[in-house]
C-alpha cells in the first residue's frame, strides 16, 4: 500500500519550488495527527516514514518532515534541521528522518536538505481531537511552516 498523496510512480506531491512536505503521525491518535494536519493538501501524510519514500525524497529539491514529538515542559513548535545518518543498516521497521535521507543518497546519489518541524504533542489517546494544549501550539507551528515553505529556515528555530 502507497502512503496517502503518493501517485502512481510514488512521487509525491510538492508545494511548488521543488519542496517537499511530508506529515507523519496517526490522526487517530489526537495529537499525534498534527502532522497530517500541517501538510494536508500540500504532500504526503503517512503514519510513519518508510523505505518507499526515499524516491520522492530524492526527486525533491529540499524536504520538510513535519510530526508531533513529546517536548520538555515549555516547549515550542522546533524547526531544525535533519542531518543524513552515516550509513542505513536496512531496519525496514525503524526508518528516521537521518536515516530516510540515508536510503534516498544510497539508491539514488540524491543528498537532499532537510529539516523537521516538530510540534509538541501532548495527548495521544484515541481520537480525532488536538488537545488545548496543542491547539495553542498551531498559529507558531503554522508560521514556522510558511517560513520553510518561503525559503527562510536556514538555522534551527522555536516559535
Amino acid at each position: 500500500m502507497r502512503p496517502a498523496g503518493l501517485g502512481a510512480s510514488g512521487i509525491g506531491h510538492s508545494s511548488g519550488g521543488g519542496a517537499l512536505l511530508i506529515g507523519i503521525g496517526n490522526p487517530l491518535r489526537g495529537d499525534d495527527g498534527v502532522g497530517w494536519q500541517l501538510v494536508a493538501g500540500r504532500g504526503l501524510v503517512c503514519h510513519q516514514l518508510t523505505p518507499e519514500l526515499a524516491e520522492a525524497v530524492a526527486a525533491a529539491e529540499r524536504l520538510l518532515i513535519v510530526d508531533a514529538w513529546l517536548a520538555p515542559p515549555g516547549a515550542g513548535p522546533l524547526l531544525r534541521p535533519v542531518v543524513p545518518a552515516a550509513v542505513w543498516q536496512g531496519d525496514s521497521h525503524r526508518v528516521d528522518p537521518p536515516r530516510l535521507l540515508a536510503i534516498a543518497a544510497l539508491l539514488f546519489d540524491r543528498r537532499v536538505p532537510a529539516h523537521e518541524l516538530l510540534v509538541p504533542g501532548f495527548d495521544f489517546s484515541c481520537g480525532e481531537r488536538f488537545s488545548p494544549r496543542l491547539r495553542s501550539q498551531l498559529p507558531a507551528a503554522r508560521r514556522l511552516l510558511n517560513g520553510w515553505l518561503a525559503g527562510s529556515a536556514a538555522e534551527p528555530c522555536r516559535a
